[in-house]
């Protein structure tokens, strides 16, 4: 599905269509990691986060029209200005580089789209744990802890604790291939996508620790220097998504 418009965008162009819509009130969405239920980047299949960004833009006057390449792709396609917004957590490096709904002066965790749970996976021979703080059972300076490739939610926060980052994998399956195969010694997953790949039994000889590595918000993240009336439209489909996030048919049964 890389390197296209989603069924979902072409709906909404549709529609745009229909209701005479001007192109001023028409963004695109580059998204470029599969965080399954939330986005699948499967046209068919629309993940509970992809269609929320639909209704909330239609109910803000909007349409919307969602792209499906790599995350560096999109990186480079938002700073050529070819497409409008992403989806992304607010860390240091994307508040640096993207514009998130905010209130009085910080990232307004109220307007976000979701938000992901961090779990760590690691051989079940291993001694390693986590206590909420720091790692235990083995030497910190040591320890490569393996994410799948842009995945900056937990890279970021890896770094920060001065643990050494394998950000290779092109995807949880790989990640978790490498893990078991000794070639890192933990993995950060989302809790999500760990459901979905885990269960496996060529991953038997893995285990998950018990406390979470970290639980992040996504927010629907734009390209800077929108214009004035663009701005406007943003903080209306920022409200939407507040109001509608914890509706049942955007979230996981």
């Amino acid at each position: 599905m890389f390197g296209a418009v989603l069924s979902v965008g072409a709906q909404a162009a549709m529609a745009q269509e229909a209701s005479n819509l001007p192109l001023s009130r028409h963004w695109r969405v580059c998204l470029g990691v599969p965080v399954p239920p939330f986005v699948t980047l499967d046209a068919k299949h629309p993940g509970f986060s992809e269609k929320l960004l639909v209704e909330s833009a239609n109910q803000a006057g909007l349409s919307v029209e969602i792209e499906a390449y790599p995350l560096k792709r999109c990186r480079q396609r938002l700073a050529l200005g070819q497409t409008d917004a992403t989806m992304a957590a607010a860390t240091a490096n994307n508040q640096a580089e993207l514009q998130f709904p905010m209130q009085a002066g910080e990232v307004d965790t109220n307007r976000r789209v979701t938000k992901i749970q961090l779990l760590w996976i690691k051989r079940k021979d291993s001694a390693l744990d986590w206590d909420g703080q720091s790692l235990r059972g083995g030497d910190a300076d040591q320890v490569v802890v393996g994410t799948r490739a842009s995945f900056r939610a937990a890279t970021e926060a890896l770094m920060k604790l001065g643990l050494k980052v394998d950000d290779v994998a092109f995807d949880v399956p790989q990640l978790l291939r490498k893990l078991a195969a000794g070639r890192v010694d933990l993995a950060v997953v989302a809790k999500a996508e760990m459901q979905t790949h885990l269960p496996n039994p060529e991953r038997e000889g893995l285990q998950v620790l018990a406390t979470p590595f970290l639980t992040n918000n996504l927010y629907l993240a734009l390209r800077p220097g929108q214009s004035a009336a663009r701005q406007a439209q943003a903080e209306a489909w920022w409200d939407v998504i507040g109001r509608l996030r914890e509706k049942a048919e955007f979230l996981p049964r």
